[in-house]
């Protein structure tokens, strides 16, 4: 489960990304990409990766849906966790990481499972990580912890 200081931060990170972005757009594109990634590390004390590629030290059984990689972050320290945003190739992104999860040995938690509309929020676990996915038809917000 995440804290609600790791949703600040992940917030803050956001808006700190786009601010930065914006102030930056002078600079080459890799000169204001490297720049946000260093003030949004800084914020977050962690690793920080705004788009492409999986965060440092990603769990290798955790699978996520086919898509592009949008956001992705490693909180470091005594409570690792990893935070990952995917714009979905599927008709229906929950349902595919709900699947794609389950293949891979997850099973569905009862802490959380919603679903309103188009949008839908999953809880899924293993022995090893407590994986937490929402999301719509536009993408998905995974949330991974390791199970206590």
């Amino acid at each position: 489960m995440t804290t609600p200081l790791l949703h600040a931060r992940v917030l803050a990170t956001i808006a700190l990304a786009l601010v930065g972005g914006t102030l930056l757009t002078g600079c080459s594109a890799d000169a204001a990409q490297k720049a946000v990634n260093g003030a949004v590390q800084g914020a977050t004390n962690g690793d920080v990766s705004l788009g492409g590629a999986l965060p440092a030290g990603w769990p290798s059984e955790v699978p996520i849906v086919d898509g592009e990689i949008l956001f992705a972050s490693a909180q470091k320290g005594d409570k690792p966790g990893w935070t990952v945003t995917v714009k979905a190739t599927a008709a229906d992104p929950v349902a595919e990481a709900t699947r794609t999860l389950t293949a891979a040995g997850f099973v569905a938690g009862s802490d959380v499972s919603a679903t309103v509309g188009s949008a839908g929020l999953v809880s899924m676990k293993n022995d090893h990580y407590a994986v937490l996915v929402a999301g719509n038809t536009d993408g998905l917000l995974y949330t991974v912890t390791p199970v206590s």
